[in-house]
């Protein structure tokens, strides 16, 4: 009986990891789709498509650590999110040429628009 307790709970252990690492590769996968949809038409160098690759990645693991950090108000985490972004938007600007930039800059907040606004 407490064997097969035991089988139970291993399966069950396993069938949860499994499920997390799907969950986490659906949101990678979800990341990449987001930013190929974005730079898709700004016909990108490799170079800036490594940087870019790199700076998003970054980016999305600095705002799942402050959204989980639970020492922060939500005031703080919006504040602090506001200047994450800020520093993204600075970053990625030296990456991309001026054209590129405002392309971007314009995609953005057409996709703001389209979603009722969030985010502007």
């Amino acid at each position: 009986m407490k064997k097969s307790y035991l089988i139970a709970a291993t399966i069950g252990l396993f069938s949860l990891s499994t499920s997390f690492a799907q969950d986490s590769a659906k949101a990678k996968k979800g990341m990449e789709n987001r930013r190929e949809a974005m730079y898709s038409d700004l016909n990108l160098t490799q170079d800036q498509k490594d940087k870019l690759k790199t700076l998003d990645e970054d980016g999305f693991k600095q705002m799942k650590a402050l959204r989980d950090d639970q020492s922060l108000s939500d005031d703080q985490k919006k504040s602090k999110i506001m200047e994450m972004r800020k520093a993204q938007k600075e970053a990625r600007d030296k990456i991309l040429t001026k054209e590129q930039s405002e392309k971007l800059d314009a995609k953005m907040k057409e996709m703001r628009a389209k979603r009722g606004g969030a985010g502007s």
